[in-house]
C-alpha cells in the first residue's frame, strides 16, 4: 500500500509540475508579445495541421515581413487567419493558405495585420480550445482540485508516520541516555564504597 501511495504521489507531483511549467511558459510568452492562436482549418496543411497552436509574434513589424513568411491577420468579420505571404505590393500583402488553390481575396495591411508566426505545435489546439469553454474550465479546475486534495491526503499519513518514527527514535535515545545515567550512578556508588573501605583501612 505504501509503495502504491509513493507511486501515486510521484505521478501527482509530475502532473502539478507540468501544469505549473506550461502556465509559466504561456505567461512569459504573453509578456514578451507572443500570442498563441488555435488553427481551426486545414488551409495550411501539411505545414500547419488543424488543431495546431501557432505562436504569433505581435512585435514583428509589418515592414519586416518578407515573402514566404507565415503571418496572422484579421478578416473584416474579426476572425483571425494564419496564411503565407506570397506577394508584397503597395496595397498590402497577398496571402494564401498552402492547402488552398486560390489566394485570399483580402489584402493584409497595417490595419488588419497581427503578427508573424514563429512556430507551431500540432494537436495542442484541441486542448486549448477545450479549456477556453466553460465546460473545459470546469474540468481543468476539477482536475487541479482533485490532484491537490489527493496530494494532501497522501501526504498527511506520510507526515504522521514520519512523526511517529521520529518519536520512537527520540524515545530510544532517551532510553539509552537513562541507561547511561544509571550506569554512571552505579559506577559512582562503587567508587564511593571503595573510597570508604580504603578510608576505614587507613583508620585501623
Amino acid at each position: 500500500m505504501e509503495k502504491f501511495l509513493n507511486i501515486l504521489k510521484a505521478i501527482l507531483n509530475v502532473i502539478l509540475t507540468i501544469i505549473i511549467i506550461v502556465g509559466i511558459i504561456f505567461i512569459v510568452l504573453y509578456i514578451i508579445g507572443i500570442e498563441p492562436s488555435v488553427v481551426q482549418s486545414g488551409s495550411m496543411e501539411p505545414k500547419i495541421e488543424t488543431g495546431s497552436v501557432c505562436f504569433i509574434n505581435k512585435l514583428t513589424k509589418y515592414e519586416d515581413i518578407k515573402e514566404n513568411d507565415v503571418i496572422a491577420f484579421k478578416l473584416p468579420t474579426g476572425v483571425g487567419v494564419t496564411h503565407r505571404v506570397i506577394k508584397i505590393t503597395n496595397e498590402g500583402f497577398t496571402t494564401k493558405g498552402d492547402n488552398n488553390e486560390t489566394e485570399d481575396l483580402i489584402k493584409t495591411t497595417k490595419e488588419n495585420y497581427i503578427g508573424k508566426n514563429i512556430f507551431s505545435i500540432p494537436k495542442v489546439g484541441y486542448a486549448v480550445k477545450l479549456i477556453q469553454t466553460t465546460r473545459g474550465k470546469i474540468i481543468l479546475g476539477t482536475i487541479i482540485l482533485v490532484v491537490f486534495l489527493t496530494g494532501v491526503l497522501i501526504g498527511e499519513p506520510s507526515k504522521k508516520k514520519k512523526q511517529k518514527e521520529e518519536n520512537l527514535k527520540q524515545n530510544d535515545q532517551d532510553g539509552e541516555k537513562i541507561k547511561e545515567d544509571a550506569s554512571d550512578n552505579e559506577i559512582q556508588k562503587e567508587n564511593i564504597s571503595k573510597e570508604k573501605m580504603i578510608k576505614k583501612e587507613h583508620e585501623k
